[in-house]
């Protein structure tokens, strides 16, 4: 073959060379080097741990746990699970002007507080979970207007629910269980909203009753367990809700659990540990997705209804109250 009828093939295959190289320059060039340059005094601060593998030699966006937008290459996303993160959050996460959501979890070692300069975010989901986070919740998180989705849980937060923080207009998912938080639920929680979707505040140290706005809202998942609330919660039950799971387990609950009315798309309800009265409805037999019901350690009096999924429930689900009866109880007298 001469030199001249090799031409061909030899741009051929330059133009092949060239053609499998431009994924590896179009990634390399996707990392903007502002949030570069954020990212890494952010992993200073965490302390520089070796199982964080950020480096200046690789793109950003190919690094571990953060997510950019394919065509400006800013960070909108940063996911870090497991990893032996020390130190505090730097303030330098605020440097990230895209960043819409931060995921932070399982770093027992993690301590300080949440840097004020997250208010710069246009924030939409907040998860720091299971960390040495101290202090109070923070009001400044009230500044972020497009927030949908707290997860604070299993830090050592103490104080109140700051009430720029349940006043969000956009908020639908609150998670702030296995903390040390005190006082109230504030009144504006869910106020406004027709829909919610998860209310997480177990194994705290809250007080008062449950604000009116929570059962309007009509949340899907209602978690308050280990606390000490008071008074009456049977408005969570009242009108068509779709509510899945009721958790208010632990606490000074009062009220006539014979007026209750319960939606059928309820799978979940602990009622246990509380001063709840009255006897039993008949209709938690018609609730054909009831898989978990405990009613124990209260005042309930008359006969256990049968039928439906009641057969799922043992008699620790009714052990402790004043005067229940009936399988899988002893059986009521004549």
């Amino acid at each position: 073959m001469s030199k001249l009828n090799q031409l061909p093939h030899i741009t051929l295959i330059l133009l092949l060379l060239y053609s499998s190289s431009l994924p590896l320059l179009v990634s390399s060039a996707k990392c903007h080097k502002d949030d570069k340059k954020a990212l890494l005094k952010l992993k200073a601060g965490f302390g520089n741990p070796i199982d964080l593998p950020w480096t200046s030699d690789v793109a950003c966006c190919a690094w571990y746990g953060v997510i950019c937008n394919s065509i400006t290459g800013r960070v909108l996303n940063i996911d870090i699970s497991s990893v032996n993160l020390s130190g505090t959050i730097s303030p330098a996460i605020g440097d990230l002007p895209m960043l819409s959501e931060i995921h932070i979890q399982y770093a027992p070692l993690l301590t300080g507080s949440i840097p004020y300069s997250i208010t710069k975010l246009p924030l939409t989901k907040l998860t720091i979970r299971f960390t040495a986070l101290s202090g109070p919740i923070p009001a400044f998180l009230g500044e972020l207007k497009d927030l949908t989705d707290i997860d604070l849980s299993g830090n050592r937060l103490t104080g109140p629910i700051p009430e720029p923080v349940a006043s969000l207009p956009k908020l639908d998912r609150l998670t702030l269980f296995g903390n040390k938080l005190t006082g109230t639920i504030p009144p504006s929680l869910f106020r406004g909203q027709t829909r919610g979707d998860l209310l997480y505040l177990s194994d705290n140290l809250l007080t008062g009753e449950i604000p009116r706005s929570v059962g309007d809202a009509d949340v899907a998942y209602i978690y308050l367990a280990g606390n000490r609330f008071t008074g009456d919660a049977s408005f969570l039950f009242e009108g068509q809700k779709n509510t899945f799971e009721i958790d208010l387990s632990r606490n000074r609950f009062e009220m006539n659990m014979s007026s209750l009315s319960f939606t059928h798309s309820l799978n979940k309800l602990d009622l246990s540990n509380n001063r709840i009265y009255g006897s039993i409805p008949e209709s938690v037999a018609t609730l054909e997705g009831l898989n978990t019901f405990n009613v124990s350690f209260n005042r309930l009096c008359g006969r256990i209804p049968i039928g439906g999924n009641m057969n799922l429930f043992d008699r620790y689900c009714y052990t402790h109250n004043k005067c229940l009866c009936g399988s899988p109880l002893p059986s009521c007298s004549a």
